[in-house]
Order: C-alpha cells, then sequence, then structure tokens
C-alpha cells in the first residue's frame, strides 16, 4: 500500500489520501450490468441496488437511419446504437413544459406496437 499527502495551497488543511489494492470486506458493486447502466440504489435498505440506464446516454449516443413511423399518439424513430436497431418513441401530447408526456427508447417495434422499454425521459 502507497501513501502521499495532497497539499492544496488555497486552504490550510492537509488530506491524507492512501491508496489500497483492495476495499473493504462487504458486498462491493455487484456483478451484472451492461455498458452505459449505472448502478442506483432503489432505498434505504442496505445494499439495495440495481443497474439502470439514463436516458440523456441514449439521446446522445444513438444514431438515427432518417426511417420515422407515425402511430397512434406519436412517432417512432428508428436508431442504431453499438449496431443494434433501437427505436424511440416521441408521444404528440405535451405536458404543461410543452414536453412530450412520454419519450422513450425501446429494443422492439412491429411497425405498430413497442416493446421492450430500455429507457424513458424522467
Amino acid at each position: 500500500m502507497e501513501e502521499f499527502v495532497v497539499n492544496i495551497e488555497e486552504t490550510v488543511e492537509e488530506v491524507e489520501v492512501v491508496i489500497s489494492e483492495s476495499g473493504s470486506t462487504g458486498p462491493g458493486v455487484p456483478t451484472g450490468g451492461e455498458k452505459r447502466q449505472v448502478l442506483t440504489k432503489q432505498s434505504s435498505v442496505n445494499y439495495d441496488t440495481s443497474f439502470h440506464y439514463k436516458f440523456y446516454d441514449y439521446l446522445v449516443n444513438v444514431e438515427y437511419t432518417g426511417v420515422i413511423v407515425n402511430i397512434t399518439d406519436g412517432k417512432v424513430l428508428t436508431a442504431t446504437l453499438d449496431g443494434k436497431t433501437i427505436y424511440r418513441f416521441i408521444n404528440n401530447t405535451k405536458n404543461v413544459n410543452n414536453y412530450p408526456i412520454e419519450d422513450s427508447f425501446y429494443a422492439d417495434f412491429d411497425g405498430s406496437v413497442l416493446s421492450n422499454l430500455i429507457v424513458t425521459r424522467g
């Protein structure tokens, strides 16, 4: 284990940092999760965590194919992410802030029905 001291010149405090090869005994980060997922706490119960996608990561990383299908209540945009086809549904109805009441990414679309929700805004 290596130890060193970090001095921050703008304050009068010293911070000691210890770097270790292994962490304390405990469950640590659970196995699983996929690329772009984040680990989030689900409740106040210790170790109650799960992996989730964040809407923003999909919003900025997809490449749209230009295919748009109008369905009841909105439109479906076809996109690719990491070589996989995914579908973004944008509802036509707006909330009081003028945002769609649903803006979501789905894994499957049969031309009329979306299924296997990946992530939704909000």
